[in-house]
């Protein structure tokens, strides 16, 4: 990300000449306060959102898990469709076709059967297999049982993490997840932290949690009020990873979690 900048359309700026690198494999979390324009620079990165200057370039294919997940909000109306929104473009659309196609089968089978062999071509049913996986780890039952049920019926929990198991699993090279923490009980929390750790994917995050950006991240972003932010990278040795810090030394807990205070220090949740 080089330069970037985003002004509200017609209002004030929100950030400006925000510049940082993300490396294979890093764990970078942005943090800051509320408003100052997390969400929607993790929107830039991911393409939903134009900046207003400045250039970002990826190398890898993005999966997404927007703040809405969870909510009442989100678009998806039951786990199909949940799944479905974070699956790659190829299999969103061979989906679509099979479900339009699937409203004409009485006077077109024909298009229903071409559909049905884009699907497999797609890797759909490979995508079943890996859905009815992650559905079991979620919530216990398998895919074919709970496909279409609505998502109101499923905790803002348990929804998360129907999306995390997909997506991390997934065959994308780079997570981008808006407070995926949100809704999960002390369990499901620790089962992220270490999700997330063991993970070869490039991962992008949002979090107010601090244990959890004790454990996880690699680096941190901080937007700042008025739109600044600090790059922190948390080095592992015995330099400090900004002045005045303490050094983050591998298994020391303790240090790395008062590294991550000082990043934090003066954000409002």
């Amino acid at each position: 990300m080089s330069k970037l900048a985003w002004r509200v359309p017609g209002g004030d700026e929100l950030f400006r000449d925000v510049s940082f690198s993300v490396g294979n494999g890093d764990r970078v979390a942005l943090v800051g306060a509320n408003g100052a324009g997390k969400s929607t620079l993790l929107g830039i990165v991911v393409g939903d959102v134009t900046a207003s200057a400045g250039t970002v370039s990826v190398d890898g294919q993005i999966g997404v898990m927007h703040q809405l997940v969870g909510t009442a909000d989100h678009a998806a109306r039951d786990v199909r469709e949940l799944l479905l929104s974070i699956a790659p473009a190829r299999i969103r659309a061979a989906a679509a076709r099979l479900g339009e196609a699937e409203q004409v089968l009485d006077t077109d089978p024909m298009r229903y059967a071409d559909a049905l062999s884009a699907w497999g071509d797609a890797g759909g049913y490979e995508q079943e297999v890996l859905w009815d996986e992650c559905v079991q780890r979620a919530v216990g039952e398998s895919f074919d049982d709970v496909a279409d049920r609505p998502l109101r019926t499923f905790s803002g929990g348990e929804q998360k993490r129907l999306a995390l198991e997909a997506l991390l699993r997934s065959e994308f090279d780079i997570l981008v997840l808006d407070e995926p923490d949100n809704f999960l009980d002390v369990p499901a929390k620790r089962w992220l932290e270490q999700q997330l750790v063991a993970t070869q994917k490039t991962v992008m995050f949002i979090s107010h949690d601090r244990e959890l950006l004790a454990a996880v991240a690699t680096k941190i972003v901080t937007i700042e009020a008025g739109g600044k932010h600090v790059d922190h990278r948390l080095q592992f040795g015995t330099r400090n990873i900004f002045e005045g810090s303490v050094p983050c030394r591998p298994g020391n807990d303790r240090a790395r979690t008062r590294c991550i205070e000082g990043a934090l220090q003066g954000i409002t949740n």
